[in-house]
């Protein structure tokens, strides 16, 4: 009981924050924490690792698939590769997208129950105002998907890393 109480004190401060213009705190962690044990209970094939396209190198030789995103061609320009490989070896799915909306259609042309994703402040604070986020899941056009997130430590929507053990970790 005290694990969804403060899940939705935190979600509900974290709009508040942004309405106010208040300094955001971290609400993926909680979000994680809340939903991990749902998220573990998922098949492996249901769940899927999904990057965004600014994470890709300027040189990305990788081609765009109107059903599959950015297909990674694992150049090593960037950590793109390794993370496809690791999640494509435990049994996740794997998705470079260049949108939001595109990455929502994903879910739902894949049939995904679960994702573990990474974003920016703009785009979960996005995210967060546009979805509903409720105690049994994110709802994405009327499924309700767990998710675990990342967010990116460094962007600009250009120039983007991320902890990339931070990933190995949640999958």
């Amino acid at each position: 009981m005290f694990k969804k109480i403060k899940f939705l004190a935190v979600l509900y401060s974290y709009k508040l924050k942004g309405i106010l213009g208040l300094k955001r705190n971290d609400v993926m962690s909680t979000i994680n924490d809340y939903y991990r044990t749902d998220f573990q209970k998922l098949e492996k094939k249901d769940v899927a690792v999904i990057l965004p396209h600014c994470l890709i190198n300027n040189k990305c030789p990788a081609r765009f698939s109107k059903f599959d995103g950015v297909l990674c061609k694992k150049c090593d320009l960037c950590g793109c590769g390794e993370i496809q490989k690791s999640a494509k070896q435990r049994g996740y799915q794997f998705y470079i997208t260049p949108s939001v909306g595109f990455t929502k259609r994903l879910v739902q042309r894949k049939n995904l129950k679960g994702v573990i994703g990474v974003a920016c402040d703009y785009e979960i604070e996005r995210g967060i105002h546009s979805e509903k986020v409720t105690n049994r899941g994110i709802r994405l056009n009327g499924r309700r998907i767990k998710t675990q997130g990342i967010r990116l430590h460094e962007y600009d929507c250009i120039h983007n890393n991320v902890d990339w053990e931070k990933i190995e970790e949640l999958m």
